[in-house]
């Protein structure tokens, strides 16, 4: 019941502090209390807010994992960090309210905009007493449809031009999210890739997870990666954090005729985001990582698990993502109640193959047709 509850709140303090169109808005502050991949899911909709309000000052809060997806954002013109208890993982320390309340200061906005809440948060718009837009009563109407009718969640997407609705900011066709890679980060992604013999075409293969529920087989990664290099003539690359070496080593251990460059735990994320820029496709489980992949515009292959597919799945034009729903589905990724048959293991190497063949015979078509579009340029 802790969703309905947290929805509740947020649609009695929504209408305590009601928002009444104007333009006289100088300051606004929007909350954002999410994993990095969903935060990067919210970009079309603050370049929206930015749209509707340019003369404002826009800051954002959200925990300090999703510090660097935003950096070089000209939609927002601050960054307050919160680490909410719901979504902290180790290294990152949960933050108080008082945390809050000090990075903050004595700064006021005109307008509060809840994204993603948890209680501390509302607690803090509480008391401003500002004039707000909240998520409550936008997801407290789909969580009683859902009960109802028992159909999917709606993508993220959809959930967040609804609360801005109120506004008067009506939903985009988005192409993908929003990622501002610096011109001095592209040529240190070409120094690095020169240094370490990367080479294109090349596919980034992630087989690491920060959860352990959403792994894919490595024999399965391994066997992908052959018909990728194979097929395609790609060179395979392997990705993750400093937590991943371990996963992609023994990946490599599989694949070893393919001379596969595993440079895991070696760059930052916008290190990273910066390489992907460069590449010719990305498989990888649901995660913040493949977000950044589909925000750079790189064909993008996200295998789900437990998770949420209908409300996270990637965004993009070449970004596509293969799962299976069971009963249990999603889940709170801690214990799987059914491990000899679990919704990882129902993707088949054979979807995978097919996604693949697919994205990359669109790519080929569009450069047959001469279309004016390369991932490569940005946004």
């Amino acid at each position: 019941m802790y969703e309905p509850l947290l929805h509740s709140f947020s649609t009695v303090v929504g209408a305590l502090y009601p928002w009444r169109p104007t333009d006289d808005v100088r300051r606004i502050l929007i909350y954002k209390l999410d994993h990095l991949g969903d935060v990067l899911l919210a970009t079309p909709a603050l370049r929206s807010i930015r749209r509707r309000f340019p003369d404002a000052e826009i800051r954002i809060i959200v925990g300090e994992w999703s510090r660097s997806v935003l950096e070089n954002n000209p939609n927002i013109d601050g960054i307050v960090i919160y680490n909410s208890r719901e979504f902290a993982r180790p290294p990152h320390r949960a933050h108080t309210y008082a945390d809050l309340k000090r990075s903050l200061g004595s700064w006021t906005p005109d307008l509060a905009i809840g994204l993603r809440d948890d209680w501390q948060t509302l607690r803090h718009a509480f008391f401003m007493g500002v004039r707000q837009i909240n998520r409550g009563m936008v997801h407290l109407r789909q969580w009683i449809e859902r009960k109802r009718t028992n159909r999917p969640s709606r993508h993220e997407m959809e959930r967040l031009w609804a609360i801005l609705e109120p506004l008067g900011i009506a939903p985009e066709q988005v192409e993908r999210p929003e990622y501002f890679i610096t011109e001095d980060e592209r040529k240190m992604a070409a120094e690095f890739a020169m240094a370490h013999g990367i080479e294109s075409p090349c596919a980034l293969v992630h087989a690491g997870t920060s959860i352990r529920l959403k792994e894919w087989s490595l024999e399965r990664f391994a066997e992908a990666a052959r018909h990728i290099s194979t097929q395609h003539g790609m060179q395979i690359v392997l990705i993750g954090s400093p937590d991943e070496v371990r996963r992609s080593a023994l990946l490599a251990e599989l694949i070893p005729d393919l001379g596969p460059i595993d440079i895991t735990g070696k760059l930052t994320l916008r290190e990273t985001a910066a390489l992907m820029e460069r590449a010719e496709l990305y498989l990888g489980s649901d995660g913040g990582a493949m977000h950044v992949a589909s925000a750079v515009g790189v064909p993008t292959v996200g295998l789900f698990g437990p998770g949420s597919y209908h409300i996270f799945r990637p965004v993009g034009r070449h970004a596509t993502a293969i799962s299976h729903l069971f009963p249990c589905s999603p889940c709170r990724m801690t214990t799987c109640i059914r491990p000899n048959d679990n919704c990882m293991q129902a993707i088949t190497i054979e979807e995978v193959i097919r996604e693949t063949d697919v994205l990359m015979a669109r790519m080929k078509q569009h450069s047959a047709a001469g279309v004016a579009y390369s991932h490569r340029s940005p946004l």
